[in-house]
């Protein structure tokens, strides 16, 4: 069997299991919508359907996205889906990518540097688009002011402008970064323009999932907004 056969069968296989899942995963999203107070659309085309569109990295032309849902939790707008697109891979390839987002409007409309949160040993490749687009992310070099946990610096590692790396360690001390890592992993996150984007990448969807997605997000954009203004 040739190569470029073996290729396009696994492509076709990986293509049909993600629409299995896909499909196993509207009625865990729908009974979750329904039990926290979101409005559940399902399939919504970011060309044709008049909605607000879920940004964030792993935004595209061509993306699509399932099970969209939108609502209020405890003061926060929220908006959950589920979107898949073929993401260009450092090998020149492209490769098909599943995440499952939920967002949530920071209340706070004062500047805050963009940054990104991402899970260490997990694949980081459905977030290749974060360094192709925003070629001047770089990892932060924790430290400047105090150490960081173990419990953290095992798990995740921090991206943002270089220019902004003072910032974000201000915005995220090692408190702070204590209670990210003994509760967000393997979830990334992003913050970029007042909105909170809470990833999980090619992971299988439960309702617990969800939730602690949910949760930890509220907590951490309500912690975003409690912060001072960064001179």
């Amino acid at each position: 069997m040739s190569g470029k056969v073996y290729s396009l069968i696994n492509k076709t296989a990986n293509k049909l299991s993600l629409g299995q899942k896909i499909r196993n995963r509207r009625k865990i999203i729908e009974k979750f919508a329904n039990q926290v107070g979101l409005v559940y659309f399902g399939f919504v085309d970011q060309n044709k359907d008049e909605h607000k569109v879920v940004r964030g990295l792993t935004v595209s032309s061509v993306h699509k996205d399932n099970h969209y849902c939108v609502g209020s939790v405890d003061g926060y707008n929220v908006a959950i889906v589920d979107r898949t697109d073929y993401i260009w891979q450092p090998d020149g390839t492209k490769a098909l990518h599943n995440w499952i987002i939920l967002t949530f409007d920071l209340n706070s409309k004062r500047p805050i540097p963009h940054f990104f949160i991402g899970a260490r040993n997990r694949d980081l490749k459905p977030f290749s688009s974060l360094f192709s687009s925003f070629p001047n992310m770089h990892k932060v070099d924790l430290g400047t002011f105090e150490t960081y946990d173990i419990d953290f610096t095992s798990r995740f590692s921090i991206y943002a402008r270089t220019a902004k790396f003072i910032d974000i360690e201000k915005i995220i001390p090692s408190k702070t970064a204590r209670v990210l890592g003994a509760h967000f992993w393997p979830y990334s996150i992003e913050q970029h323009e007042n909105i909170l984007y809470v990833y999980s990448a090619n992971e299988n969807t439960s309702f617990d999932s969800l939730n602690t997605m949910l949760k930890n997000g509220l907590w951490f954009a309500s912690y975003l907004d409690s912060l001072k203004e960064t001179k």
